[in-house]
This record gives structure tokens, sequence and C-alpha cells, in this order.
């Protein structure tokens, strides 16, 4: 019998068939943070839409990179209950964001925000090209899109550098959705 003609057992059959639960985006569109990460990079980000930020390095490996319009995918996880000053009866709804993008670059980057906690965790996959020559990506990349792709896909790729990181989130404000001026790349 081939495996195409074997029956799932009734339990694949169950993680097969389920509905993703509605994202709830609302506490994080059109939020402008600035963050520090443990190792001192710091960054600014504007979630513009539901599938669009904005984002500065300030400082690190890429400081100086601006990029506007990055398409991403935004995810609102299960919520978690945070205690403030571990008081008793003091728990809350705390919700979790997940957002994950490739860039022209060709580094990937998954995050995931605490906004109630100020806390942002991100895995950041580096190709080896950037880690070696970081000072390509320094720019406002929008103007230099058709480069950016040619350096990934000149390389090298690989290794992949992976920069597991915690920060921690020491400005918010709410703008406006769609608001082009937030991150300005000048």
């Amino acid at each position: 019998m081939d495996s195409e003609s074997m029956p799932l057992p009734p339990t694949v059959h169950s993680f097969q068939q389920f509905e993703e639960p509605v994202s709830d985006l609302s506490g994080l569109l059109g939020k402008h943070i600035i963050y520090t990460y443990s190792n001192g990079w710091e960054y600014e980000a504007y979630y513009k839409n539901s599938d669009t930020v904005d984002y500065r390095v300030r400082s690190g490996l890429v400081g100086g990179m601006v990029v506007k319009g990055q398409k991403v995918s935004i995810k609102q996880l299960q919520t978690a209950f945070s205690s403030e000053n571990n008081v008793k009866g003091s728990e809350r709804e705390t919700p979790l964001y997940m957002i994950s993008w490739v860039e022209p670059t060709g580094t990937s980057v998954v995050q995931v925000l605490n906004l109630n906690g100020r806390e942002i965790r991100t895995v950041i996959l580096f190709p080896d090209w950037v880690v070696k020559e970081p000072l390509k990506t320094v720019c406002f990349q929008n103007e230099h899109l058709d480069l950016m792709r040619s350096y990934r896909d000149q390389g090298p790729t690989y290794p992949i550098h992976p920069k597991i990181m915690l920060g921690r989130i020491h400005f918010i404000e709410h703008c406006m959705l769609e608001n082009d001026n937030v991150i300005n790349p000048h």
C-alpha cells in the first residue's frame, strides 16, 4: 500500500481542519514606537495599517536604514494575562502581536510585541552578505530597491546569522492610520 492511498489517522484530520481566530489589531494599528534591544540597538516603527510597517534603524548593525511601506503579516496572539506590580486582583488582559516580514535584502524578521508590558521580542535572520557588508543597506531603501535585491541575489546568503533579542519599548504614541509623515526618510 503506498502512502497516498493510506487513510490518515483521526487525530491528523482534526489538526488539518480548524479556523484561525480573528485577529483584533486595533490595539496596534496606528502605533508609533521606539524601542531598544539589550545589545543597545535602537529602532523606531510605525504600524501603518494591517499589512504595512514603516521603520528606521536608529543604531546597531544597520543603523541609519529607513524603510517605508514594508509589507508584513500581523496576527494577534492569544491574549496573555499580566499582573501589574504583582498586586493580587490587578490582572488584566494583555494583547500580544506577532509581526513578520522579509526585507528586499533577504533579511527575515519576526517580532512579538507586548505594548502594555512595553516589551518586544525579535528574531532577525541576517543573510551572510548583510553581516559582512552592513553599510550597503544603510540608506532610504525605497530609493534603492533594485540595488538591494541585486545584493541579495549576489549573496552570499549562507550562513544565515540569527539574532534573538529582547527589547524595551520606551516611547509609544498613537497616530492616525496611513500617515506618511510619522517616519521621515531624511
